[in-house]
Formats: C-alpha cells, sequence, structure tokens
C-alpha cells in the first residue's frame, strides 16, 4: 500500500507540475491573440438572435431568405451554382444579409463572407429586392452572367416605396461582350421607383458591353451619402461608371472614384431619355479617369430636360494620358439641357471652361482609400506572421518540456499518466485490493498539437486546445486523487488493525505488572508474618526452657 501511494504521488506531482507549463503556454498564446480572426459560428449565431439565421452552404441560404429570417449572416463562402432555373436570392421586407464583419473589425474577415453563382437568364439578379427595409452588408458578391439580351444585375432593388441599404460591398461581376439590344448590365441597379442608400465602403468592378457600376431607372433615386468611400472600375465597352435611366436621380457625396477602359465608357451619365437628374453636393470628391468625357448630360428626347448640377465647394479630379488635375468649384453650376439633339459633356480638356474651377491640392481617392486599406491589411497580416513566430517558438519548447515532465512521472516502472495500470493489496491474501486506472495526459492523447502560426485564428486554435488540456488535467487530477484517498485510508486502517491485532496477542502471553507485583508483595508480606510468627514462637519456646 504504502508504495502504491509513491506511485501516486509520483503522478500527481506530474499534473501540478504539468498545468504550471500548461499556463505558461497560455500566457504565451494570449500575448498574440489579437482578437482579428473570424470567431466559429456560434459567435455570430449569438448576435443575430433568436430570429436570424448563420449559414455557410446554399440550401442554408436560400432556407433562411425563403423563410424571412431578419438578420442572415454569411458565414463563409456560398456558391450558389447556376441560378438560372432557380433564380436569385429574393429578399424579404426587413431582412438584413450581411457578412461576418457587420458584427465587428475582423482583420481576417474581408472576403471572409462571400457570395457567387453563374446565371444563364436575361433579367435576373444575384440579390433580389422587392421588399423595403433590407440591408446588404459587408459581403464580397461574385456574379457572371453571359446573356446577349436582356439585363443582368448583380444586386437589384426596385418597386415604388422599396427603400434599400448598402453599405461595405466588394462586387464583381462578369458579363457578355456581346449585347444585342443595349439592354444594362450592372453591379448595382435600382427600378420602378425605389430608393437605393449606398454607403460605407463599395468596391466594384464590371466587365462586358454595357457592364456599368450604378445605375438607376425608372423614376428610382439612388443616393451615395456622405462619408462613403465609392470605387468603380469598369472594362467593357460603354462601362458606364454612374448612369440615370427614364426619370431617374442620382444624388452623390461622399468619395467617388470612377475609372472605365472601354471605348465609348463614361464616368458619369444622364441617358438620352428624359427628366433623368444628377445632384452633386459641395460635400463630394470625385476622381474620373475615362476613355470618353466625365460627366455626360443627354438631350431630352421629347419628354423632360435632363439635369446635371454640381456644388460649389466640390472637388474633381480628372486623369488623362497619366496626368491628374484636382480642381474645387467655385460657384454652383446647373446644366438643365433643353437640346432634343445635343448632349453637354465635362471632360478633363474642357472642364476649365465649363466650370467655375480652382486648382486643389490631391486628396485621397476612394480607390486610394480602399487599396490601401488591402495594402494595410495584408502588411499587418504579414507582420502577425512574424510576431507570431518567436511566440511560437517559445509555446512548442514549452510543450515539447511537458511531454518529457508526462514520461518522467513514472515510479518502480509504472507511469499513471500514460495509462498504466496500479494493483494494490489491503490484506495478506490479496481478496481485498484496488485497481488505479491511469490517464492518458500526453500531448498527443489530449489533441494538444504543435503551434503553427499563420493568423490569429491559428492562435485561438491552440489557445482553445491549452484550455481545453487544463481542465482534462483537472479532471485526471480528481480522478487520481479519489484513488489516493481510498488507500490511505485503508492504509490507515490497516496501521491500526495491525496495533489492535498485537495487542490482543500481548494479553495472550504478557502479565498484569501491577497485579503481580501486588501478588508478590503479598506473599512477600505473608512470607515476612510467617518469619516473624516462627521467630516469635522460637523466642518463647527460648524463655520457657530457661525456667528450668
Amino acid at each position: 500500500m504504502g508504495q502504491g501511494v509513491q506511485t501516486i504521488k509520483a503522478a500527481n506531482e506530474g499534473l501540478e507540475k504539468a498545468e504550471d507549463l500548461i499556463s505558461q503556454m497560455k500566457a504565451i498564446a494570449e500575448q498574440v491573440n489579437t482578437g482579428s480572426y473570424v470567431p466559429e459560428k456560434e459567435y455570430f449565431i449569438k448576435e443575430v438572435g433568436n430570429n436570424g439565421a448563420v449559414v455557410s452552404t446554399a440550401d442554408e441560404l436560400r432556407a433562411a431568405v425563403d423563410s424571412g429570417k431578419e438578420t442572415i449572416c454569411v458565414y463563409g463562402k456560398i456558391d450558389l451554382g447556376d441560378i438560372s432555373t432557380t433564380g436569385g436570392l429574393s429578399l424579404q421586407e426587413n431582412q438584413k444579409l450581411v457578412g461576418v464583419n457587420y458584427f465587428g473589425n475582423f482583420k481576417d474577415g474581408e472576403g471572409f463572407s462571400s457570395i457567387s453563382a453563374t446565371d444563364s437568364v436575361a433579367n435576373h439578379a444575384l440579390i433580389d429586392i422587392k421588399k423595403t427595409g433590407c440591408l446588404v452588408s459587408d459581403l464580397s458578391i461574385n456574379y457572371v452572367n453571359n446573356v446577349t439580351i436582356g439585363e443582368a444585375v448583380a444586386i437589384k432593388s426596385s418597386g415604388s416605396g422599396v427603400v434599400t441599404d448598402l453599405q461595405n460591398l466588394n462586387i464583381v461581376a462578369k458579363f457578355s461582350d456581346t449585347n444585342t439590344n443595349d439592354y444594362a448590365r450592372a453591379a448595382i441597379a435600382a427600378g420602378s421607383g425605389g430608393v437605393t442608400n449606398i454607403q460605407g465602403k463599395m468596391n466594384m468592378k464590371t466587365s462586358g458591353y454595357l457592364g456599368i457600376g450604378i445605375f438607376s431607372s425608372s423614376g428610382s433615386i439612388s443616393n451615395i451619402l456622405s462619408g462613403a468611400n465609392i470605387n468603380i472600375l469598369t472594362t467593357g465597352q460603354f462601362g458606364y461608371g454612374i448612369l440615370t435611366l427614364i426619370n431617374s436621380t442620382n444624388n452623390l457625396n461622399g468619395n467617388i472614384s470612377i475609372t472605365t477602359l472601354g471605348n465609348n465608357s463614361y464616368g458619369i451619365i444622364n441617358s438620352v431619355t428624359s427628366g433623368n437628374q444628377t445632384h452633386i453636393s459641395s460635400s463630394a470628391q470625385i476622381y474620373l479617369n475615362t476613355t470618353a468625357s466625365g460627366f455626360y448630360n443627354g438631350y431630352n428626347d421629347g419628354l423632360d430636360n435632363n439635369i446635371l448640377e454640381i456644388a460649389k465647394g466640390a472637388k474633381i479630379a480628372f486623369e488623362k494620358n497619366g496626368t491628374t488635375k484636382w480642381y474645387e468649384v467655385q460657384k454652383d453650376y446647373r446644366d438643365e439641357n433643353t437640346s432634343t439633339s445635343v448632349t453637354n459633356y465635362i471632360a478633363a480638356d474642357n472642364v476649365e471652361a465649363t466650370l467655375d474651377v480652382a486648382t486643389a491640392s490631391s486628396w485621397q481617392t476612394a480607390a486610394d482609400i480602399i487599396e490601401a486599406q488591402l495594402q494595410e491589411a495584408a502588411q499587418s497580416a504579414e507582420e502577425e506572421k512574424q510576431g507570431y513566430q518567436s511566440y511560437q517558438k517559445q509555446f512548442n519548447s514549452a510543450l515539447s518540456q511537458y511531454d518529457m515532465l508526462i514520461n518522467d512521472s513514472i515510479y518502480k516502472g509504472i507511469n499513471l499518466l500514460k495509462e498504466d495500470k496500479l494493483k494494490v493489496n489491503f490484506n495478506e491474501d490479496k481478496s481485498a485490493n484496488i485497481l488505479v486506472q491511469g490517464v492518458d495526459v500526453t500531448s498527443k492523447a489530449l489533441g494538444l498539437l504543435t503551434a503553427d502560426w499563420q493568423t490569429g485564428k491559428d492562435v485561438q486554435t491552440s489557445l482553445d486546445q491549452v484550455l481545453a488540456v487544463r481542465n482534462k488535467l483537472r479532471t485526471a487530477a480528481s480522478q487520481l486523487g479519489n484513488y489516493y484517498s481510498i488507500i490511505t485510508e485503508r492504509q490507515t486502517f490497516t496501521e491500526n488493525l495491525i496495533n489492535v491485532l498485537t495487542e490482543g496477542a500481548d494479553k495472550l502471553t504478557l502479565a498484569d505488572m501491577n497485579e503481580e507485583s501486588a501478588n508478590m508483595l503479598s506473599l512477600q508480606t505473608q512470607q515476612n508474618l510467617a518469619v516473624n510468627s516462627l521467630s516469635l514462637a522460637s523466642q518463647a519456646s527460648q524463655a520457657v526452657l530457661r525456667l528450668f
């Protein structure tokens, strides 16, 4: 029993020191855990609430949209595949379709949440919004539609009274280079009297004939709000940046960059139809790099005039042949084109003659801001990765010491921390005993892996493993502690029993010293009395004899 106790003590000592090493590894991981990683789905499930959904597959996404879930968080990259038959996503009233960065600034979340689809049907949209109060935010949208006749749109909202909010999107829309009927294709489109509010960071790339960035038609209104950074790149022929068509309005605020690389591609255009309006506010900053004119104000086709307004204070930059000129508008500009045949243009060549402008200092364009953010994120990720290396080495060194410690927690050839067994006998015939079952707490058995930290999420994974191992070590210590208590209690019982048996045996053979002492004293007294009596008797007889 004593040897069994020592074996368990060796294991417990190993567990205590192993937990110390685990605490050290936890501290190392926490030093580099920046919280920039994308949390697990459970985090977002709490964020969206009971009437929300966190989706990772096409089926989950469609089910959440169709069932009217209030907030739908796209967790990961979802490919809807070919939507020619099924159609796109038709958002319900007040639905929010968002990515993970809607709930926080997760560096790893940039581009993490995405929706992609291919299509071969005209007049389709990947995200189709016909109900009011919808929000699409913090997503990457990839849409390919190669129809040659008909409209195609990545995100479309339409309907009288329908208000849609769009923010922080990265949209790549690829369309056919063949367009037989001049139907518009767009990254974002509004129609039929709807209102689309655009804000935050928006990066749009379109390709193909008449591939437009933002398209407003049929009495709709598109508002680019203050503080927005909008970057639009079109590469196809007639790939306009921002277009109005048929009594539509664009209100432009914020920082807007438009680059159109295809032939006959204008920057901001009121189409040759009636009643279109474009209003540029005093706080707007607009950068234009176009193969055609920067501004196009089409003629009246017989119903109403087209209007282009640029407020005093607005800043405009034109790039031509690699040279950029920066201007600030000094006086409100309003062009109401009453002509039924002549279109008015503003380009790098005639801006100074058309607008009352002064040379302005350059500013950071929306394209620059978005590119800088992407570069900063990439640089930050690389710096984090380099910073991880020294801490990773410390972590793995501690992990190596952990396994060495477990291997050394051995007594008389038995290691209870590597699942060895120990049988402890409690009596001489071995009929009473206990089998101590060891536990395997090596790093491999507990799922504690060697660190390979490339991202913040890798660090968090190691931290999660360390915390799980700490809990398992405490469970193992409790289990061995129970065995220790049982054996020591039995050992105490046995020691006490030995004392009882010894005392009983002694009573069979050993005299009571007090009693025997009393007996001896009694005998001695009797003997003394007898001697005294004989002595007295002898003295008496001598006295009688002397009489004679």
